[in-house]
């Protein structure tokens, strides 16, 4: 199946003002009058940082879509039973065959400043098939020590995947534990299973690409992954730099699977789009065209 990949990546590079952020909360109810989170804006809800990234992400097939060149009254989201989205775009005098072929399936993930959303074009049932991670390469909370952080998450891990780890350095300790952690997060995802999925029931060998899920060789996914630093600016007017990995899950249906590092920024670059919250700012008002 021989589906291309999108990435559209948002950074939240400084606070957003209210009356930034209440913009971007009405575009959702007005082009996703019914959805959950437009009864929530509705009802008032109060501004937290969960809020905020659940509003932006909500907003990321918008941009996607009027980035595409699609106005808006000629696409429409549907949803699986399970949770998967896809977009069936009404283009005139497009073949029914080509049509087809057209759908968009997608998922969002977010982490403190940065909003990603992957996307795949091509049947409904293949294109649904699409799951993604985005973590913060850090400790939770900050200033944890590494081992001792490393330790309140083993039970995600298995015994192999914890020998792995050992005897590492903190800093690539902490890395790989997020590879890990966001393959697994991205495969539950893809599956549209819950996150509250017992990610010891996952072990990845990644150097061998290979992933088990219960003791079974899992075949037909590929997992794509890629970091990217950010440049913020806090509160106080200070800026600072996020790491983030993130990872990318889609089932091809072949006979093997692929784990894909794209350590050259510029191969990242070739199937995902970066912008900042500044960027979106600019052409928010003409999301709902």
């Amino acid at each position: 199946m021989d589906s291309r990949i999108y990435c559209w990546a948002l950074t939240i590079n400084r606070v957003p003002t209210d009356e930034e952020f209440w913009s971007c909360a009405r575009v959702i109810e007005e082009v996703f009058p019914e959805s959950h989170l437009a009864a929530m804006i509705r009802s008032g809800a109060p501004r937290s940082g969960g809020l905020v990234r659940e509003v932006f992400c909500q907003l990321m097939p918008i941009l996607m879509m009027k980035q595409q060149g699609i106005p808006r009254s000629k696409w429409r989201q549907y949803q699986t039973e399970n949770g998967k989205r896809w977009i069936d775009r009404d283009l005139e005098r497009m073949h029914p065959a080509r049509h087809l072929v057209s759908r968009m399936g997608y998922t969002t993930s977010a982490d403190l400043n940065m909003v990603v959303l992957a996307a795949a074009q091509g049947k409904t049932n293949h294109v649904v098939n699409i799951g993604l991670s985005v973590r913060r390469i850090a400790v939770q909370p900050d200033r944890t020590r590494v081992k001792a952080w490393s330790q309140t998450i083993a039970h995600k891990l298995t015994q192999f995947e914890c020998r792995q780890l050992s005897g590492l350095e903190d800093w690539p300790r902490l890395s790989r534990i997020w590879i890990l952690l966001t393959i697994k997060e991205a495969l539950v995802d893809g599956l549209g299973q819950p996150q509250d999925f017992d990610f010891a029931r996952i072990e990845c060998d990644v150097p061998n690409e290979v992933v088990r899920i219960d003791g079974q060789v899992l075949l037909g996914w590929e997992f794509r992954l890629f970091c990217s630093t950010q440049e913020c600016v806090n509160m106080k007017g200070k800026t600072y730099h996020d790491h983030y990995q993130n990872t990318v899950a889609f089932y091809r249906g072949s006979n093997l699977t692929r784990i894909v590092f794209e350590q050259d920024p510029g191969d990242a670059a070739r199937f995902t789009t970066f912008c900042r919250l500044t960027d979106l700012l600019k052409v928010l008002h003409k999301l709902v065209e």
